[in-house]
């Protein structure tokens, strides 16, 4: 089974027996939880992150594409948007670093390509 998988800086991979679970990545701050309450003198505490669980897909090809694809628009909605042409520079921003992240992990005889 896959564990984590890093597709992007926010979102990676798990597979259980029957699917692909996308993980979001989430920084939690301890301080702004209710009833909360600075210590006089301490540090506040650290920044916390997070892996959440956010979508499940089957475990074929079909079911990666479509986690492949739903991660890029993710990425691009969760982007400062103001325009056709900023959304599609992130998608492709984004696509550029699912390929890179895919072809880390294969062998050096095999490369993803897009449009190919």
């Amino acid at each position: 089974m896959l564990n984590n998988v890093k597709i992007t800086q926010n979102y990676a991979l798990k597979t259980d027996d029957r699917n692909f679970v996308v993980m979001q990545r989430k920084i939690v701050d301890p301080t702004k939880a209710p009833g909360y309450k600075a210590v006089e003198g301490a540090e506040p505490p650290a920044l916390k992150e997070r892996w959440d669980e956010i979508a499940y897909y089957p475990l074929t090809t079909a079911g990666l594409t479509a986690l492949i694809d739903s991660v890029r628009l993710r990425e691009a909605t969760d982007s400062e948007i103001s325009s056709l042409a900023d959304l599609a520079y992130v998608i492709n921003e984004t696509t550029t670093e699912i390929i890179a992240a895919v072809n880390a992990g294969l062998s050096p005889e095999f490369s993803v390509k897009m449009g190919a």
